[in-house]
């Protein structure tokens, strides 16, 4: 039998969840459906307290399931994120419902206008690549120019396998993206490797 959950996401001492719980409360009496959980999460401020519990929702659901949320951006912080846990819907045979923008993906789906939705995050999506990816180039290129010297040297110690994407991972640990997004980004390591570099590396 089918799961339904919603998913509440707000900034801590910002607004409530109140608001957005109600929302899908009355989306789903609309639509005659039957809610077994809304999870609901407060993103704090500060940047050692990251939020993950989109992937931990995410692990609950399973083929046929229906997520519910209020609008797109209530998934992630980012572009690239939202875009990835889309694909991830998707690929384990989960619904979305996004309810303001009147949306539902699926793996199946064949809508026109949600093909143009996903097409254009998409296309942000790699735009905000391209942005991390000029950055991370023009901090190497200063580094270099500052006579740093880049790479392994003979008899160094091995470095991690992360290292070369330090500058991204920070960019997108600052923007709160998931490790488990991250991870698929850089497309380098496990979610736990990942979550142990970040944690010797003091990234906050």
């Amino acid at each position: 039998m089918s799961r339904i959950y919603g998913y509440c996401r707000v900034s801590t001492g910002v607004q409530t969840t109140e608001n957005q719980r109600k929302e899908i409360l009355d989306y789903v009496h609309t639509k005659k459906m039957a809610i077994d959980k809304i999870v609901e999460i407060e993103v704090s401020s500060t940047k050692n307290k990251k939020d993950r519990l989109i992937d931990e929702t995410l692990e609950q659901l399973k083929s046929g399931d229906i997520l519910i949320v209020t609008k797109l951006d209530r998934l992630g912080r980012s572009t690239i994120e939202v875009l990835q846990i889309i694909e991830d819907i998707k690929n384990k045979g989960i619904q979305l419902h996004i309810i303001k923008d009147g949306i539902v993906v699926d793996g199946n789906d064949t809508s026109p206008i949600n093909q143009m939705i996903i097409t254009l995050l998409t296309g942000f999506a790699q735009m905000e690549r391209s942005f991390i990816s000029e950055r991370t180039k023009s901090a190497l290129a200063q580094r270099k120019a500052s006579g740093v010297k880049l790479g392994r040297q003979k008899g160094a110690v091995v470095k991690s396998k992360y290292d070369e994407h330090l500058t991204t991972i920070q960019e997108l640990v600052a923007k709160d993206v998931s490790i488990a997004s991250i991870t698929k980004i850089i497309g380098v390591g496990t979610r736990q490797s990942l979550t142990n570099y970040i944690q010797s590396k003091k990234i906050v």
